[in-house]
């Protein structure tokens, strides 16, 4: 293979790197996870207090994981771009999550001491308090996940199906509000969540349009020299 191809090859791939980010925000998540334990900022807000604990809404929180994994593989073997700007999604906002708790070590103190109910999702609650810590809740990731996702079905060509677009806002949504439910965060968490996703959308959004305004001015452009190039 020589140079030129090379270079072609890794040029039409490039998006391949963007799965880098995976193993480094994993490694600063659980570095944080360890480092962060205590003295830190309590997220509360007063509405904390009259949300229930309701140990079935553990079902979507772990759904967030498939959620947002399928979304994944699925654009970037059908849509490379919108992958693209997915990835692009979760890099500006789950980097400026982990930052923030690294400048601002937050925590909340909701998850109750005991439980009313014995069944298998207060277990899995039980479960998923003891490998995943009170810190390093604001803004939630969960929430920031979910809405990459909903960003995600909008912005592809391949995903226009209406009904599919509304199953995934709705899962995106139960999913942002099960975090309270299942007490790992404060209502503040997902506030702060879904203002910090705004710029995110509004600026991939406009990145997205622009790309497609220069496309289509190298198309016109193109179709315009064809004609030169037979005389």
């Amino acid at each position: 293979m020589g140079k030129n191809s090379l270079s072609q090859t890794l040029r039409a791939n490039r998006h391949w790197w963007l799965l880098l980010y995976v193993p480094f925000y994993l490694t600063w998540f659980f570095v944080l996870e360890r480092l962060i334990t205590s003295d830190y900022w309590v997220c509360y807000l007063p509405i904390d207090d009259a949300i229930p604990f309701l140990e079935v809404f553990v079902v979507p929180y772990v759904l967030w994981y498939p959620f947002m994994i399928v979304m994944g593989l699925f654009l970037l073997l059908r849509d490379i771009p919108a992958f693209v700007r997915y990835m692009w999604f979760l890099i500006f906002g789950f980097s400026f999550c982990l930052l923030f708790y690294m400048l601002v070590p937050n925590g909340q103190d909701l998850r109750p001491d005991t439980f009313a109910r014995d069944n298998l999702l207060v277990r899995l609650v039980q479960r998923l308090y003891s490998v995943d810590t009170n810190t390093n809740v604001f803004p939630s990731m969960h929430v920031v996940g979910s809405i990459a996702v909903a960003y995600a079905v909008f912005d592809s060509d391949r995903l226009r199906n209406a009904w599919l677009r509304a199953v995934t806002v709705l899962l995106a949504a139960v999913i942002s509000v099960s975090i309270l439910f299942v007490k790992q965060h404060s209502a503040l968490d997902l506030i702060g969540a879904l203002v910090l996703c705004v710029p995110i959308w509004l600026g991939l959004w406009r990145w997205r349009h622009v790309s497609r305004l220069r496309m289509d001015a190298a198309a016109g452009q193109a179709a315009a020299e064809e004609p030169s190039a037979a005389e």
